[in-house]
């Protein structure tokens, strides 16, 4: 029996091996794409990068859960992130959550991944290699985010996002 991350794996290859950029439809975003943006390898990403960013302005209302993802894969990833999210995992009302037990083995998991530096590594390897017109394009997308999206992001994630990493490119922008 294969596994469900094989399958969902195997159908992301085939849809983005037969696909450019411009092809890939809100449809395929939604239902192929998104939940496994990190199934991507570095030079996948890239490649269609420009194509989620404009589906994610264009479409946002059909897209939202797709532009969550995508703003955490382009955010830059640190501990500390890893720790909030799992204490307001722990906020939820009884029966909501997770048990006890099975959050702090979560957490240990969580964070013993972030430990292995694997995150920013792959973080990393995605983004180190923009040109600065690249970079700039990013962070015109967060702009654009931010101005009509933004108060769909409450914990500030698309600030953090340009501080911690594209906010270098503020020289490039409209150059």
């Amino acid at each position: 029996m294969r596994s469900a991350v094989n399958y969902n794996g195997d159908r992301l290859r085939e849809l983005l091996a037969t696909k450019t950029s411009r092809e890939l439809s809100v449809y395929d975003l939604r239902t192929e794409v998104e939940g496994n943006l990190w199934m991507l390898a570095p030079e996948a990403f890239r490649y269609f990068l420009p194509a989620f960013l404009y589906a994610s302005l264009e479409s946002y209302p059909s897209l939202s859960i797709f532009v969550s993802e995508l703003v955490g894969a382009l955010t830059e990833p640190s501990r500390t992130d890893v720790v909030e999210a799992l204490d307001r995992a722990t906020m939820l009302p009884s029966g909501l959550g997770l048990p006890d037990d099975m959050t702090e083995l979560l957490r240990k998991q969580q964070l013993e991944w972030f430990d292995s530096g694997t995150p920013l590594a792959i973080f990393h390897e995605r983004f180190d290699s923009l040109t600065p017109a690249e970079g700039a394009a990013i962070l015109d997308f967060f702009v654009a985010l931010q101005e009509a999206h933004g108060a769909d992001f409450p914990f500030g994630e698309l600030e953090i996002a340009v501080d911690r990493y594209w906010s270098r490119y503020r020289a490039f922008m409209d150059n």
